[in-house]
Parts: structure tokens; sequence; C-alpha cells
């Protein structure tokens, strides 16, 4: 986002408005909030010692955590926090007894809601009786950052990444140092070079004429319309869970996945889409033998059951979120997103077939072009961008929640060996669900959080389970 700021300070990017438009939205501010999560086994640290570490890790190896918000509407920006202290960032959480860990996690963020006063994040750590292990989650508002600034802040404190501070932001530099990362470099080859880089320690800075932004624009109406049903809803609201989003984690061998990559040339991201593809069309398979027939509302109606019946020519968009500079360009602050739309073909039988057509649609030159289209997006000043977003919203975040979204995440080897790592998904307003594949070692975690309104959401790791070693290994070898 092109603008004119005081020394130190970092304008928002379209994507932080973006965000920013969607959590107004939000009956709480924690379905903004994502998350990277590592179960380690033994006792929980001490917490003066862990914040001392929080501390030394910011101040060495990632001061852009020190950023808060300031501003609004077009002068909103990012700025040093004067006053900032690692102490207020570190939380510790008692879990309850019985208690899921991973629907903990995702409690213990509404408890405490995020300052505004304050950067955006926190490092809670939650631990139950003895002997039980402990988790240790970063999290932060999805304005402060995306995917990869989430996955890249969780590696500075408990690894051994960085996330310096943002400098020269807003000054037009763009040097290209030529360490992009794989997709960037395969995103040019197709045509996409368009001026995301680096100055010394500079943010990226974006350009483009308005012109290919329009793609950009048509694809954002694209995802806004009416989603078809893909799940059921309680016929009763009383019967729903609870009033906070609910968390699935199906844990799945990272082998059962290479073999099927080598088998079919596929990535890993793309096989657990069509994993989750699998597992949404035999999602209702009760309703469609006889179980009650419901509307996206929950109410009973004398149509065809809520969900994707077999043999239904239904295929669900979903919106995958493309990333607009490679990790070594990556500020850890704000976001850097583009959405490159696909749509999961619930209608197809054949397993094999459904990942064919997913890999058709994931192909590195559409990534390109979705890649190109949102950079010029992101170069429109502020003054543009934050009417347009604001005239946009009641199409981005009203209305019943059916929409879903999904996105892949690697996640490093110095995370990965700490112990059983997952993701805590947001969940803005007018998305029922959304999905993160997440492979982390020898594991591929695929977490799923799901509006309250959604109903048998626990049967959803078995049917990915079910999917990967019944349908999908099996269809490809």
């Amino acid at each position: 986002m092109k603008g004119e700021f005081a020394a130190g300070a970092v304008p928002l990017t379209f994507g932080d408005h973006y965000a920013i438009r969607l959590g107004a939205g939000a009956a709480h501010d924690s379905r903004m909030h994502c998350g990277l999560a590592v179960r380690r086994p033994g006792p929980p640290p001490d917490p003066e010692s862990l914040r001392e570490l929080v501390a030394e890790r910011v101040r060495v190896a990632a001061p852009a955590l020190t950023y808060r918000p300031a501003g609004r509407g077009r002068h909103a920006r990012w700025e040093p926090d004067p006053g900032f202290d690692a102490a207020h960032h570190v939380e510790f959480h008692r879990l309850p007894g019985g208690a899921g860990v991973y629907q903990a996690v995702v409690d213990a963020m509404r408890l405490r809601p995020l300052s505004r006063e304050r950067p955006l994040w926190s490092l809670m750590v939650l631990y139950g009786e003895p002997g039980e292990g402990h988790v240790v989650c970063y999290r932060a508002h999805h304005a402060f950052q995306d995917g990869m600034g989430v996955v890249g802040a969780a590696r500075a404190l408990l690894g051994t990444g960085t996330l310096p501070a943002p400098t020269g932001a807003g000054d037009g530099r763009d040097a290209d140092d030529g360490r992009g990362g794989a997709a960037d470099d395969a995103a040019d080859d197709a045509g996409a070079g368009a001026g995301a880089g680096r100055g010394r320690g500079a943010g990226p800075v974006y350009r483009g004429s308005a012109g290919p932004a329009r793609h950009a624009l048509a694809d954002l109406r694209r995802l806004a319309a009416a989603s078809p049903p893909w799940f059921a809803t309680y016929p009763d609201p009383g019967e729903s869970t609870g009033d906070g989003p609910r968390l699935e984690v199906a844990n799945l061998d990272r082998a059962a996945f290479d073999a099927v990559s080598r088998a079919t040339g596929a990535s890993i991201a793309q096989i657990g889409l069509a994993l989750v593809t699998g597992a949404l069309r035999a999602w209702n398979q009760p309703a469609r033998d006889g179980g009650p027939t419901l509307d996206g509302h929950g109410r009973p109606t004398a149509g065809p059951p809520v969900g994707l019946p077999v043999g239904l020519p239904v295929g669900l968009p979903v919106g995958l979120p493309v990333g607009l500079v490679g990790h070594r360009e990556h500020t850890g602050l704000g976001n850097h997103t583009g959405l490159l739309p696909i749509t999961l073909p619930c209608d197809e039988p054949s397993p094999a077939a459904r990942l064919e057509r997913i890999a058709e649609q994931t192909t590195i030159t559409r990534i390109g072009h979705a890649r190109r289209s949102a950079r010029r997006l992101y170069g429109l000043p502020a003054a543009v961008a934050v009417p347009m977003l604001r005239l946009l919203s009641p199409l981005l975040g009203q209305g019943f929640p059916r929409r879903l979204g999904a996105t892949a995440l690697p996640v490093p080897k110095d995370l990965a060996g700490q112990g059983e790592v997952f993701a805590v998904p947001g969940l803005p307003p007018a998305l029922a669900g959304m999905v993160v594949i997440l492979p982390a070692g020898a594991n591929v975690a695929i977490s799923a959080v799901f509006d309250p309104r959604v109903a048998r959401t626990d049967e959803f790791p078995d049917l990915l389970r079910r999917e990967l070693t019944e349908s999908l290994a099996p269809a490809t070898r």
C-alpha cells in the first residue's frame, strides 16, 4: 500500500485493510486470530523464564513483533510500540479437566483478547495435570500477520528464525536480491514478474496499473457469491456446540502423502485438498441414507439433503491464499497474499480424478496469474483501496456463513522436531469452515475450524483418514 509515513512506520497492506474490514463484522475478535501450536511432552516452562526468553528473542531475532497498530482508514499504519513489554504477550492457561487440547487452544484465544494498544500477538502456554505435557501456541490477529508471518514468528520465538524490523517502507525502492522462493521464481518464469522486491531490510513494494487489478477484484466477487450447501446444520440452534468455533485436527502419515506424490506428481497441498474434497463428499452420507434433510439454515426442507449428494454436479468454490513474496522477502508484518479461486470437484466420484482436477487448477501458471493480479491490487493507493473495501465489505462478511476457505503452510524442521504441530485457523464472518494443511516432519496435520452451527464436525478427521488410506492412496498405485 503506497503512502507517506513517519520514519519507522509501515503502511498497512491491502490485505491488512481487507482483514480489518472482515473483522469489523465478526461476533468476537478472536475469530480473526490465527495460530501455530506445538504440543510438547513434559511440564510447562517456568513463567518468569519464558518471559525472559521471549523478551530476548524479540530483541535479538524478532523486532518486527514490537510493532502495534496506529491511525485509522488510509492513515492506518504499524509503528514501533515505545512501551513494548514482552511480559504482556506471554499467557498461561490451565486446561479444564477432560478438555480436548485442540478445542482448549481455541477457547483460550476467546478468553483473552488482544489489546489494540499493543502489538497484536501473544504466546500462549496451556498445561494440565503433571505428566500430561503442555501446548505452546503463537497466535496473532490476521491483520497483523498472514499465515507465512505466523509461521515465521513462531519459528523466531521457539526456533532459529528471525523477523527483522521492517525499514524503508513506503520509500519506493524496488531492489531484487535474487533470493526469491521457488514459487516466486516459477511464477516469474510464467510471466508474473511484477515488483515484489526488497531494499536493505525493506518491506515489499507493490507496483502496477489499475487494469490488472480488475482481475483480482473479479476473483473477490466470485468468492463472495453464494456457496452451494456443503454441510449439515443443527435442526435446533440450541443443539450447537457453543458460541465459539470448533477445531478438529487430523494427523496423517506423511509417508502416505509421499507415495501418492510419487505416483501422480502432485504436491502435498494438492493431495491435502483432494482429501478435503473427498471428506466433504462423504460427510453427509447419513442424510442421504434417510436422515433428516435440512436447508442451509438448519430448517427441514422437502428438497435435496444438505451436503454434497453423490452424483449431484456440485463444485465448491474456495479461495487459496497465494503468497506475493518469497519467505526471504517476507517482513513477518502484515498480509502479503492474494487469492486463487478454485473449485473443489465434490461431484467427481473417482479419488484419482478429484486429485487430477485440483492439480489442473493449481498450476504454476495459474498461481502466477493470481500473484500478478494481486500484486497490482496491493499497489493501489490507500486513498483508493480503503473506500473500495468499505463498499465491498457488505459482500465479504455478512449473511449466513456458507463459504469454505483452505490453505497450506510448510513447517520448518526446527519447529517440527519439537512435538506435534498443528494450526489454529481463524474463522472470519461468512466462512463456515477454514482448513489448513500443515506438513510437519513425518506428519501432515489438517486443521479444520468450523462455525458452531455446523453439525457433526467431530466426523471430519476420520473422514480425512479414510479418504487417504482407503480411497486416494489405493486409487493412485
